[in-house]
């Protein structure tokens, strides 16, 4: 059996064997929504907020999982979907941040990041569940983004309602993710212009072409945030733009090639320990700030060495998420963060994170054989 055969087979029986099963069971309340975290005997930890983000990236899990042929995921996902638009969505046609284990809401604050991934699963709905509300509601979900958190004088978006600093390029990534995925399902121009504005984004502003590394603070008029958090640089998003700039171009958008081999020799070269893993940040000097690992870094890392071809990488990184990441007590959990010495960070499992690893390993599952 070929190493990437046997990889397969692994990756297939721990998310539908262990992982989806579980999560379907404990990780949903009796109304159809999902739990922020499970403790790792896979018990529900109530009393937090519930993140509209958490919300949406668990519709795209399971709606995922069923378009990969774990048909028990569809009523998962149209359930949880049910309770999203019930629950989030504000008059305005934008979306609170989050609500309680009721589903009343704590923070009605339109937040971006927590937007891009209702449009992301409106987009799986789509796809995959063939939700007749699903279009309709992003193009008012992006009318609404447009109109009320759309900067006319420096470019993007607002973070949320009232602006806020420092901005980001990480929801901004986002966005363009969401768009990528109705442009690949139900292109409009308001899905592309989106995605082209946020492409010009990371050509005037997030590349850094002095350092070739991708910033991730600034200040309102998207010059570098001084101090510290200017300098923050995440391997894992350097990756996740590397798979993001790949899709564009696959769908027809601008070739932004050169940058994105910029991202991957930098992370690789600054970025991944001697083990295979990718620390948690560097600076645009390529200095490691912090080695420690999180596992949606590693998850970015991998599906972006599938698609540069490097499956000997890719294999011994699918290894080294088996023995760390993965091993947990509990079958279909996870560890999210270790430090730099390889001490475990967590007290619960994110179910936020459960949205990284269906990415990536729903890429390498669809790879052709």
């Amino acid at each position: 059996m070929s190493s990437d055969v046997a990889a397969e087979n692994r990756i297939r029986d721990w998310l539908f064997g262990q992982a989806l099963p579980l999560w379907a069971e404990a990780g949903i309340d009796s109304q159809g929504r999902f739990h922020e975290t499970l403790d790792f005997d896979a018990r529900p930890v109530t009393g937090l907020a519930r993140r509209t983000r958490v919300q949406a990236r668990q519709v795209y899990v399971f709606a995922e999982a069923s378009a990969l042929g774990w048909t028990e995921g569809e009523a998962v996902a149209r359930a949880g979907l049910d309770a999203l638009i019930r629950d989030n969505r504000r008059e305005d046609g934008l979306w609170a941040r989050a609500t309680d284990d009721a589903g009343a809401i704590l923070d009605p604050t339109p937040d971006l990041y927590d937007t891009a991934f209702v449009l992301f699963a409106l987009a799986a709905a789509h796809r995959v569940l063939k939700d007749a509300r699903a279009r309709a509601l992003a193009l008012e979900t992006l009318a609404a983004v447009e109109a009320r958190m759309a900067d006319p004088v420096h470019g993007g978006w607002q973070e949320a309602l009232p602006p806020v600093l420092p901005r980001r390029q990480n929801p901004h990534m986002h966005m363009l993710e969401a768009m990528l995925a109705w442009r690949a399902t139900a292109p409009d121009p308001a899905f592309d212009a989106a995605a082209r504005s946020v492409l010009d984004l990371f050509q005037r502003r997030f590349f850094d072409r002095e350092h070739l590394m991708l910033g991730e603070f600034y200040e309102r008029d998207w010059s570098v945030r001084p101090g510290s958090e200017g300098q923050c640089v995440e391997p894992g998003h350097h990756m996740e733009w590397v798979w993001l700039l790949g899709e564009a171009e696959r769908l027809g958008l601008p070739d932004q090639g050169a940058a994105a081999r910029a991202l991957y020799a930098g992370a690789l070269t600054c970025g991944v320990r001697a083990d295979g893993l990718a620390v948690r940040e560097i600076s645009r000097i390529g200095q490691v700030r912090d080695g420690g690992v999180r596992l949606w870094a590693q998850t970015e890392l991998l599906r972006a060495l599938r698609l540069r071809g490097d499956r000997d990488r890719a294999a011994r990184l699918i290894d080294r998420l088996f023995e760390t990441h993965l091993a947990t007590e509990t079958p279909g959990l996870w560890f999210d963060a270790f430090d730099a010495a390889g001490r475990p960070r967590d007290a619960v499992v994110p179910a936020s994170t459960f949205y990284h690893l269906m990415t990536a390993f729903s890429a390498l599952l669809r790879e052709p054989a």
